[in-house]
């Protein structure tokens, strides 16, 4: 072939081809959807769309591996459910752990007798009395624990009960058929890809899950501090102690009203939190006695303590708290350990009382296969030092599990969840009701 006549019919093919392009018409399945942020924007770009591998599938995905995430997982493979737990970072506990936020606090409360008694049993007096068996605690009220023993005892607990742990792997989204969740989207090295389930709890602290669900929910504000631990400080009175010799826990509350889903302020907060750390260290080494002072180690989290609440079918009130307000659906309580002020009288920590939490405030109105737990279940602001402390986290993830594992084996919905059913399966694992 003559080379004009190669190149006439190589322009007329690439002028079909375009031709071809341009007319072709987009399937109603490859509309595009703007994508809401919060943040300010300045232009979009388009993402092509694409098939996401199913990776993994079990009867109960749980998003988030803090304390709800652990007792959540832990009580629904009790009740035979396969389970798979997602986990951005790389050990379990999340602020307890990874935030050194060490005390688990609000184990304690003040019966209706005037009485100071015990709030909280279950799961968490199971994974505390296995640390203070290991000299890896202390403080028998209110435990205060090591972060990288509990980390082992978390992830030998999970494994020891079958549960999947899928970490380094951060939710995305969701995909629904109709109005129950088919799969979580998660980002990881592995790529772009998918999780099914039967049925999931959203125990990522920020509902993450049910706002991509299309849950109603009310964002809040609150101050983001840090917490750190410092090494060779024996003769520091700076800090509190811990279970290890030598080692002091530091700690500020940050800065107020601050915004927890905001990834330019976190990331602000972070530089701002870094230094602060640095220096409150080095300002300690100047005491007598503490010149070997040093950090240990800093917080892989900020302590972000509220950002999301899920609005459910009952709002936990603070008067509710105060008033020993019972509930027929009760699935656990609480207490407290921090001094409040309520309706302008300041009361101490010890004489906080202990607290019922409903049913009904861990569950979603419109997806049928999903539960909340953690520091986003349905509370009032006034109530949210004691609704989003690592002991409270641990009773609404222990019923989520078990209300998931009932649901499961039943064929049932969240909200078709037997109560009695419930309550019962909670008071033989220990659970205070």
């Amino acid at each position: 072939m003559k080379r004009r006549d190669f190149l006439k019919k190589s322009l007329l093919g690439i002028g079909l081809a375009t031709i071809n392009t341009s007319n072709a018409q987009p399937s109603p399945k490859e509309k595009k959807v703007r994508i809401k942020t919060r943040l300010s924007t300045f232009d979009h770009v388009s993402e092509p769309s694409r098939e996401i591998p199913v990776v993994a599938q079990a009867d109960i995905v749980v998003i988030g591996g803090g304390p709800a995430g652990v007792a959540s997982a832990l009580s629904a493979a009790k009740s035979g459910a396969s389970v798979i737990l997602v986990e951005r970072y790389t050990y379990l506990g999340g602020l307890w752990t990874g935030g050194e936020v060490l005390p688990v606090l609000n184990t304690m409360g003040v019966d209706a007798a005037g009485q100071r008694t015990a709030a909280i049993k279950g799961v968490m007096t199971d994974i505390t009395q296995r640390l203070f068996n290991m000299g890896m605690a202390i403080h028998p009220q209110n435990p205060r624990t090591d972060p990288e023993a509990t980390k082992y005892v978390l992830a030998e607990m999970l494994h020891d009960q079958g549960v999947q742990v899928i970490y380094h792997s951060w939710a995305s989204q969701v995909v629904k058929e109709g109005d129950r969740i088919d799969s979580i989207v998660i980002e990881c090295k592995s790529g772009r890809l998918a999780i099914r389930g039967k049925f999931f709890i959203d125990c990522s602290g920020d509902g993450d899950v049910f706002c991509w669900a299309g849950e109603d929910f009310e964002e809040r504000k609150h101050h983001i501090g840090v917490m750190w631990r410092i090494g060779n400080a024996s003769h520091s009175k700076m800090g509190g102690p811990t279970p290890i010799k030598g080692v002091r826990l530091m700690h500020t509350d940050g800065e107020m009203n601050q915004d927890g889903l905001d990834v330019f302020n976190l990331s602000r907060l972070q530089y701002n939190m870094r230094k602060y750390m640095w220096e409150q260290t080095e300002k300690a080494r100047q005491q007598e006695g503490c010149e070997d002072l040093f950090m240990l180690d800093s917080p892989s989290q900020l302590g972000v303590r509220c950002t999301r609440v899920l609005k459910s079918h009952h709002r936990v009130t603070m008067d509710d708290s105060m008033h020993f307000t019972k509930y027929d659906d009760i699935i656990g309580m609480s207490g407290g350990s921090a001094s409040f002020v309520y309706q302008g009288k300041k009361y101490r920590g010890t004489e906080r009382p202990v607290w019922q939490i409903p049913y009904r405030s861990l569950l979603p109105h419109k997806t049928p296969n999903l539960l909340v737990a953690g520091r986003c279940f349905d509370f009032d602001e006034a109530l949210t030092y004691d609704a989003r402390e690592i002991g409270t986290c641990f009773v609404t993830g222990q019923a989520a599990g078990t209300a998931a594992g009932l649901a499961v084996s039943r064929r049932t919905s969240a909200q078709d969840v037997e109560v009695p059913v419930l309550q019962q399966e909670l008071k033989k694992q220990g659970v205070l009701l």
